[in-house]
């Protein structure tokens, strides 16, 4: 399996949101993912087997030209409760009704990177966390 993720090329907004613990995308962009990491449906969540977790892909946010790598071990969910050995995505569908075609980027991926609120300039400033 390829090491990367390119999900859309031609450009989504994001949205980085401390209120949302999940990575939350337009419904084809989100199966897109899931079909690439051959993640299986279960109710209204999606798994894989915690056995393959290792050999998944980051996926990659490039806002403004730069890469947010988000690795396997933020986007899948080891609930070591599953006697089935499954392991769970962090990136949902968006089931909201709205005119954006935005990623909602939440807790799981701003764990990674440490985010300066820039109200003055209008901006959201990045870097990885340490």
């Amino acid at each position: 399996m390829k090491r990367r993720i390119i999900v859309c090329s031609g450009g989504r907004e994001a949205l980085v949101d401390t209120g949302t613990s999940l990575i939350i995308g337009l419904r084809r962009l989100v199966n897109n993912i899931q079909k690439l990491i051959s993640a299986m449906p279960r109710g209204s969540e999606h798994y894989v087997s915690c056995f393959v977790v290792s050999t998944l892909p980051s996926i990659i946010f490039t806002i403004n030209g730069i890469n947010y790598p988000v690795p396997v071990q933020a986007y899948i969910l080891n609930l070591r409760g599953d006697s089935r050995g499954h392991c769970y995505t962090t990136v949902k569908e968006n089931t909201e009704r709205t005119s954006r075609e935005a990623w909602i980027l939440g807790d799981i991926f701003l764990r990674l990177y440490f985010s300066v609120f820039d109200q003055g300039n209008d901006r959201i400033d990045l870097a990885q966390a340490v």
